[in-house]
């Protein structure tokens, strides 16, 4: 014998109403409300006893996925199926044949309810699942966040809703998802266009991680958008920049692959910063070693004494061929510097400023504050010992103003 909760409420409780319209709004308002509290309930003794314990378990266990969907509470959505199985069983015993249309209607719609909540719950459990996912990835395999998949992941979440949605709808017109596709795809240059920015990222981003141009953390320069700095965020629309004076420069993702980037972390990694800096020396103080000042260097520096034992003759030497080579034996020994990469001093082209004298070396340090410090001492140090070879740095000089 079936049940009809309809019939059973107009025969107990709302048996003193002798409006039918009104009996029937009230039975309906009865029956939409117990359902509402049992699904509650279950929920709760769901949420408050199993699910509780379950999550507990698989947070203490040393399996990385399962730990990863406990965290992203999965499970918890999942207890939001009491609700749909709910309403999904009780329409059907609201109203049989030969109650009103609004009955009929009331008992329909709790149905479709049922299987919207459906659609909802499967399609955020699954995107909990891939965020799970995500998270046992970078525990996995990503550990560092050199190279997130964050960015996939939403798109990937985005293509379910899309799906689960168009699904929902083609169900509820009683269509099929192919003739719904057929409409949708009159609008796909539209969609793209809203979307370009979107679409390039995501290519752009794909480019960036397979050709690792880019990845969390890495120092780069774009010059473009005046950026110098630590990547900090990486999606599919936007890649964030903290620039060293602590501002930070938003920009598309598509940047990555159009615009040039300087990207120094392997200079980072490799543990030597190129120091790339020239005086300019007075060509007029350049000259040959006389006796005295072959002397003078003789009796000061070491070096000298050894670069020149027996030689009596000093006419044949220049305190610029002197002063090189000192300062590329200076250089070989300097503990400031990493030998593994060539460290010399050497001359570049002549110019109307002087005699370009180029310190090419690279530092152990590669952060700003300890290179920079470095790059001082060096050139500290080659200022010092400059006038002993009697060479000067080229100075212009003033020119009168003209009356």
């Amino acid at each position: 014998m079936k049940i009809s909760f309809h019939a059973l409420l107009k025969d107990t409780i709302l048996s003193g109403v002798t409006d039918h319209g009104t009996q029937t709004m009230m039975s309906l308002i009865i029956i939409t409300v117990s359902f509402l509290v049992a699904s509650v309930i279950i929920d709760l003794i769901l949420r408050n006893v199993l699910i509780k314990l379950l999550n507990r378990l698989m947070l203490k266990t040393n399996n990385l996925f399962l730990s990863a969907l406990a965290e992203t509470r999965i499970f918890n959505v999942l207890s939001l199926f009491s609700f749909a199985i709910v309403f999904d069983i009780g329409s059907a015993f609201v109203s049989f044949k030969g109650d009103d249309v609004y009955t009929v209607w009331f008992a329909n719609f709790l149905l479709h309810i049922a299987y919207l909540v459906y659609y909802l719950i499967a399609t955020w459990s699954l995107t909990r699942a891939i965020n799970a996912f995500n998270l046992y990835y970078e525990r996995r395999f990503d550990s560092s966040h050199e190279y997130p998949i964050y960015g996939y992941i939403k798109m990937a979440q985005f293509a379910i809703w899309c799906v689960a949605i168009l699904l929902y709808i083609s169900m509820a017109l009683n269509k099929s998802p192919l003739t719904m596709l057929t409409g949708i795809g009159a609008i796909s240059a539209f969609v793209i266009l809203i979307f370009k920015d979107t679409f390039l990222g995501l290519v752009s981003s794909i480019q960036a991680t397979a050709n690792q141009i880019v990845k969390l953390g890495d120092w780069v320069n774009i010059p473009k958008y005046n950026v110098d700095g630590e990547v900090i965020y990486i999606s599919i629309n936007t890649i964030k920049v903290r620039n060293w004076d602590n501002t930070i420069t938003s920009m598309p993702t598509f940047a990555l692959t159009v615009d040039a980037i300087h990207n120094w972390q392997s200079m980072v990694q490799s543990g030597g910063r190129r120091i790339f800096r020239a005086i300019y020396l007075d060509v007029k103080t350049i000259r040959r070693c006389d006796n005295q000042l072959l002397h003078f260097l003789r009796t000061k520096y070491p070096f000298i004494a050894s670069l020149t034992n027996g030689m009596d003759d000093a006419t044949n030497i220049s305190n610029l061929s002197l002063f090189r080579m000192y300062m590329n034996d200076y250089l070989s020994k300097c503990s400031l510097l990493n030998h593994e990469y060539p460290n010399l001093v050497r001359y570049l082209a002549p110019t109307p400023h002087g005699l370009p004298l180029q310190v090419y070396a690279f530092s152990n340090e590669v952060y700003l504050e300890e290179f920079e410090e470095t790059q001082s001492q060096i050139f500290e140090y080659l200022f010092l010992v400059l006038r002993d070879f009697d060479l000067e740095i080229f100075q212009a000089s003033a020119v009168p103003a003209q009356l």
